[in-house]
């Protein structure tokens, strides 16, 4: 019996999240996969995100920001309820919920998945990371060898498994240019640079916004999502006289037309672990421009997009014009399709869920 309950800190649609669903749907076994959430509504999580309405079981326990035990005792039921057999926790939270889990239900296995190291500068979930993995028995899979790195340089602890992050390559595909740009509102005679990120501090887009200035007028910028920073962002456009040149969309549920949309694919984060978007866009034949954080080099090759330093926004606006000349053919799609198929993930982690022991 694998009975696998994926645990995560909230709905919100991001790249963990999606991974998190992709799993659900793709696992041999996800006719008894549950999805919990320990944030949120569930009810406005299900009307969010239309998807999480197909799994088997779905639920938002509502957690309030502190340490709280009531939270422990809801998982304990569903856990009981659910038969679950296998917690499978992503990021730091609910690494400390599946622990707190596991110590009142030894037989329950314990996997959780880091998905970037960044967290662990932080003094208080550093030990936090340190103290569950010395108390309870916990399987440490990285999304990335340099997490894997990053996590024994930083608490000792060694990653016992390192499985990349996959995305859906049927679903991410090229389509018409023309047709995709039709479809999302956005013009067509010009050059479009995509981002695709949650509208946050350290995400890029004022580098990109900055970039605009030396690049030529017909090259214009599109961001894909939202966020806390939004109005701050589109008012720093206005300030600076790029406002005709900046497309702002929000959230986009056909992300597949808005990479087919765009000329180039743009990622300047300070911090990433293996973010899927950069695969997105590659299967879609788009080539990437990255900051080199996390593990963005063991994805990006010089045949797929160009990496940056990232003290090195300056030389965005070359690099989104040597971006805009890539000469490649289908080797971006090609790239993706080696590196990040979501079939070959789902099948590392079905062997986890049926080889570990509890």
């Amino acid at each position: 019996m694998n009975n696998v309950l994926q645990l995560i800190q909230h709905p919100l649609v991001g790249g963990l999240e999606k991974m998190v669903l992709t799993l659900c749907q793709q696992s041999k076994f996800s006719n008894k996969m549950a999805l919990v959430a320990l944030e949120g509504s569930t009810n406005r999580a299900l009307s969010a995100w239309p998807a999480l309405k197909e799994l088997s079981h779905f639920e938002c326990l509502d957690k309030q920001p502190g340490i709280s035990y009531l939270t422990v005792k809801k998982l304990i039921k569903l856990i009981d309820e659910w038969g679950i057999d296998t917690i499978h926790s992503h990021h730091v939270g609910p690494l400390f919920y599946g622990a707190m889990v596991k110590m009142h239900r030894p037989h329950v296995k314990h996997i959780h998945t880091m998905h970037d190291a960044w967290y662990l500068n932080n003094f208080k979930q550093r030990l936090l990371t340190k103290l569950v993995h010395s108390m309870t028995k916990v399987t440490i899979v990285t999304d990335a060898n340099a997490v894997a790195s990053e996590l024994t340089h930083q608490t000792s602890i060694k990653a016992d498994y390192v499985v990349h992050n996959g995305i859906d390559t049927q679903l991410f595909r090229p389509f018409s240019k023309y047709l995709a740009r039709c479809r999302l509102g956005l013009p067509t005679g010009i050059k479009l640079i995509g981002c695709a990120a949650r509208v946050e501090k350290g995400k890029g887009h004022i580098a990109l916004i900055d970039s605009l200035k030396s690049l030529p007028d017909h090259v214009h910028l599109v961001f894909a999502g939202d966020g806390s920073q939004r109005e701050f962002y589109t008012k720093y456009g206005i300030e600076k006289s790029l406002q005709d040149r900046i497309h702002w969309l929000g959230k986009v549920d056909a992300m597949p037309l808005f990479y087919s949309a765009i000329d180039v694919f743009c990622l300047f984060s300070e911090r990433e672990g293996l973010p899927l978007t950069l695969l997105e866009a590659m299967a879609c034949n788009i080539p990437v421009i990255a900051s080199d954080v996390g593990g963005v080099k063991e994805i990006v090759s010089k045949q797929s997009g160009i990496l940056l330093d990232v003290n090195m926004a300056h030389c965005l606006p070359d690099a989104i014009q040597r971006g805009l000349s890539f000469q490649n053919g289908t080797k971006v799609r090609a790239h993706a399709l080696e590196l990040g198929c979501s079939k070959k993930m789902t099948k590392r982690y079905d062997y986890l869920y049926e080889s570990i022991k509890s």
